[in-house]
């Protein structure tokens, strides 16, 4: 955990020409005692600042600076970003910051904790700390009786802790859903409509039902877009709850808005085709339009919206370059019945679960060529069904490493691919065209519905034929997407090459 100690007298005063505005005898006791045995994150000028200009005894000791500052016993970490990671990297022990102005204010954003003597003293001063009182994200846990130095000086201990506090933007049906989560584990929620949402925030500020969802959401706080900026206020904690085609609006109109420090988790699905034979995942294109220093994550795994408000169980992947951001949200969001695992594996996970829409299409196609045969209603057929999911798999494994990707990832997407065929829009669409409707027609007839399957499908075939034309992808590692995508581009594919399949 990241935690900040300082003293500060009138005005969150600091200090004065490169030293502490006072010395208390008492308050240094107390911080040796609370450091010791955990690490300490500091600035090259509080280095130099200590007894001999040497490091604490008994702590690690890790410094913030550009160069190399030629001590014996110190961890050098280069950059803001750096400091962060190497912080949230150490597990056995706390990591406190301690100074100097510059650091304090750097770190303040990752802080959890504040340690703060209170020294009810005016003094003259050129470095400050924000005033934790005047801000929102901040509460008082802790507060000891007023004490006094030997030379009279009145201070005492104020133990702050961050508020926990989640801005979900996108309040369609699995954004809704995670507040369930959040809200059980008592966090703060506020849930924030896209433009397209206002119906939906109007009936949810009526009665908190949610008009899509088919459910009530919990007593949390709903915004319009146009009040973001105080959906934003104080909150470090953000979820991306936008559909695939809300992503360039989420970078155009969200991402700007968030300061260094927050972090985002992104539960949006899909892939962007570079037109290079490459792919970009979501959280990669958001990192592209960001303020240094904001970081995200992605979720991953079976979990359907519906289930998880009903406070099923579900077991999903968090996934991030930067571990500690996946870390933070397991710690916002599992419970009893929302169970994570981590990954820092974002290609593989976001590339598995983006598959499982196109592959989900694609075994869905039985279900519809059962009832062409047979009529609606008639039995399915699992075998037909199970060879498609087997196809699948095997080629969702080759595009998984195809572009990067580890092979644990797979296991998020087959689980997602299972819960996908058995419900929803994209089962609905493969059921239509495995009956025999054009696409255009099966679009229309889902008229309204959101169809990512559509968009991921078009997305790998476009990348997987600019590969095939390249040499560098075979297409006969891949005949079921080539299938689906020549199916979807209206390319009269003709039967399900069985033929090709293999395992």
């Amino acid at each position: 955990m990241l935690k900040m100690i300082v003293a500060v007298a009138d005005g969150w005063a600091i200090g004065y020409k490169g030293d502490l505005l006072a010395r208390i005898s008492t308050d240094l006791r107390r911080f040796k005692e609370l450091t010791t045995g955990h690490a300490v994150l500091m600035g090259y000028n509080t280095l130099l600042s200590l007894p001999g200009s040497k490091p604490l005894k008994n702590r690690e000791n890790i410094v913030l600076f550009p160069g190399d500052p030629g001590i014996d016993g110190v961890r050098v970490v280069h950059s803001l970003e750096e400091a962060v990671d190497t912080a949230f990297c150490i597990k056995d022990k706390d990591v406190f910051v301690i100074g100097g102005g510059s650091v304090y204010n750097q770190m303040l954003p990752y802080c959890d904790t504040a340690y703060i003597t209170k020294i009810d003293k005016h003094y003259d001063a050129d470095t400050f700390i924000p005033d934790l009182d005047a801000l929102p994200d901040w509460y008082v846990a802790e507060e000891s009786e007023q004490y006094h130095d030997v030379d009279g000086t009145p201070y005492r201990y104020v133990t702050y802790k961050r508020r926990k506090i989640i801005t979900f933007i996108g309040a369609g049906m699995m954004a809704s859903a995670l507040t369930v989560p959040a809200y059980d584990n008592g966090v703060e929620v506020r849930l924030v409509g896209t433009p397209l949402d206002d119906d939906i925030i109007d009936g949810l500020r009526a009665d908190r039902y949610h008009i899509n969802l088919k459910r009530y959401v919990p007593d949390i706080s709903f915004y319009k877009f146009d009040e973001i900026e105080a959906a934003l206020d104080g909150v470090y904690d953000v979820v991306c709850g936008v559909s695939s085609f809300g992503v360039q609006w989420f970078c155009d109109e969200v991402v700007p808005r968030l300061r260094p420090g927050v972090r985002v988790l992104s539960v949006t699905k899909g892939l962007i085709d570079n037109g290079d034979g490459t792919v970009t995942s979501f959280p990669d294109l958001f990192a592209s339009c960001a303020k240094p220093g904001v970081r995200f994550a992605a979720v991953g795994g079976a979990c359907t919206s519906y289930e998880l408000a009903d406070r099923n169980v579900s077991r999903v992947t968090f996934c991030s370059a930067h571990r500690w951001v996946a870390e933070r949200f397991k710690a916002l969001l599992e419970n009893e019945y929302y169970r994570v695992d981590i990954s820092d594996d974002v290609t593989g996970v976001e590339t598995a679960v983006a598959l499982k829409n196109a592959y989900a299409l694609a075994v869905s196609l039985a279900i519809g060529m059962a009832q062409a045969r047979d009529g609606e209603g008639c039995a399915e057929h699992y075998n037909t069904e199970a060879a498609l999911f087997a196809q699948s798999a095997k080629e969702m494994d080759s595009l998984i490493k195809l572009f990067g990707g580890c092979d644990d990832a797979l296991f998020v997407g087959i689980g997602d691919l299972f819960v996908t065929i058995f419900g929803g829009r994209t089962r609905r669409l493969g059921i239509l065209l495995g009956r025999g409707l054009g696409v255009d027609d099966a679009i229309k007839e889902l008229e309204g519905v959101t169809l990512e399957s559509v968009v991921i499908a078009r997305r790998m075939y476009s990348v997987l034929k600019y590969r095939a034309e390249n040499g560098t992808a075979d297409p006969c590692d891949y005949p079921l997407l080539f299938y689906v995508g020549a199916l979807l581009d209206k390319e009269d594919p003709g039967a399900i090459p069985w033929d090709k399949f293999s395992i």
